[in-house]
């Protein structure tokens, strides 16, 4: 048994290796529960609007879209980082392609759902979905109902490209 200088050193080395391993698995498992709990509330905003009547389905819809923007200020709480790392890219006008990609990407995925959020809320205040003609088409859709399509529909282009890193992803 060695009980020399290095013993009780290399031992304290390796508690604390296992304590940041353990710190940074938890930190990938909250992560993991904001990212299923966005995905389950985006998809439970939407069971209420397609499998009910009345006005229940839209209290409903509004309650789980509230918590649904509840996560999402929690997943940027958890990105900040990366928020600040990928707002300075978009400023240097050198920053690599790759880099600005994907800050360029989260910028519209912000629009998007900034744009979903007032549009909900000028249809809660209105009491009426406001329509836009969709030009050729001979059909008015609501602004709200446009804005969560696109929405929804960048939303599940963004998890599957980042599918394999949003198990294994961490917070910093």
């Amino acid at each position: 048994m060695n009980s020399g200088p290095a013993g009780p050193a290399s031992l304290a080395d390796r508690q604390e290796a296992v304590a940041g391993q353990n710190r940074a698995s938890g930190r990938a498992r909250s992560r993991w529960a904001v990212h299923l709990a966005l995905l389950v509330t985006i998809i439970a905003a939407l069971v209420p609007l397609l499998l009910f009547t009345g006005n229940s389905r839209v209290t409903i819809h509004v309650v789980v879209a509230c918590v649904f923007l509840g996560l999402v200020i929690v997943h940027l709480g958890q990105r900040r980082h990366t928020l600040r790392r990928l707002i300075a890219q978009l400023a240097r006008a050198g920053s690599r392609v790759r880099s600005r990609r994907l800050a360029v990407s989260d910028v519209i995925f912000g629009f998007l759902a900034a744009n979903v959020l007032a549009s909900g809320i000028f249809d809660l205040a209105t009491g009426h979905n406001a329509s836009i003609p969709l030009p050729g088409i001979h059909f008015f859709i609501g602004w709200h109902s446009l804005s969560g399509l696109l929405f929804a529909g960048y939303l599940i282009a963004h998890v599957i490209r980042r599918r394999k890193r949003l198990r294994r992803s961490l917070i910093r």
